[in-house]
């Protein structure tokens, strides 16, 4: 039997989501869970423990390359799922590395959504079989860099030893999309010194643009970047 407890759906109640797409995610949800909360901003922190699910619609917003940074830290803590998207807008990889569970189409049909959210719900992942593959063999490229960095003298000095504590907390904060007036804000610093880090941080990991370093960062941070040191 499907347990019935929360799902949130985060809208702005002006999609151009199909109806008979989003007839099919509501009777689905109602089956699963029983109790929808559907709202343009995401619950606070205290409450988000009471949701087993957020759908994030994501109509009309360009993550090709990056994702934000609410939504990274919200997938880290608790089962996401992005809908109502283009295939050209999102990049189901970056998704996946950052602790999404799914993502539906706006050209998904009906069944697919409806089959889709059944595995969610069941602890699966909603990811093309291409994408999981991809997925699995750069972390496994990944892993083996790791096991490599003492003898990559390269990797080793101008990809991180060389990095500042300041330089370290921007990477950082550009990994989870935040822009330089919110880095600026957080950090308490002007916006041109968020731009000399930055340049700075460009040149020491070879990245020529924010999204590279992005890029670069969500998949070195974790190891190379420890944010204590």
């Amino acid at each position: 039997m499907p347990h019935k407890n929360s799902v949130f759906v985060k809208t702005t109640f002006q999609s151009s989501f199909h109806l008979h797409n989003y007839a099919t995610i509501l009777r689905t949800l109602q089956a699963l869970f029983g109790d929808i909360k559907m709202d343009d901003v995401l619950p606070k922190i205290e409450l988000r423990a009471n949701y087993d699910l957020f759908l994030i619609d994501g109509a009309k917003s360009k993550w090709q390359d990056l994702i934000p940074a609410d939504l990274i830290c919200l997938a880290k803590h608790y089962s996401v799922v992005i809908f109502n998207v283009d295939k050209e807008d999102v990049c189901e990889q970056n998704l996946l590395l950052n602790h999404f569970n799914g993502v539906f189409y706006k050209s998904d049909a009906p069944e697919d959504i409806f089959k889709g959210l059944i595995r969610v719900d069941t602890g699966e992942l909603w990811f093309t079989r291409k994408v999981i593959s991809k997925a699995f063999n750069d972390i496994l490229a990944v892993a083996t860099s790791f096991n490599n960095l003492h003898g990559d003298i390269e990797l080793k000095q101008d990809y991180y030893e060389h990095l500042t504590k300041r330089e370290k907390t921007v990477i950082h904060l550009i990994a989870q999309g935040a822009s330089n007036n919110t880095i600026a804000d957080k950090l308490n610093i002007s916006d041109h010194t968020v731009k000399t880090h930055l340049y700075s941080a460009f040149k020491k990991t070879n990245s020529r643009n924010r999204v590279e370093l992005a890029n670069w960062a969500q998949r070195y941070i974790s190891v190379l970047l420890p944010m204590g040191k």
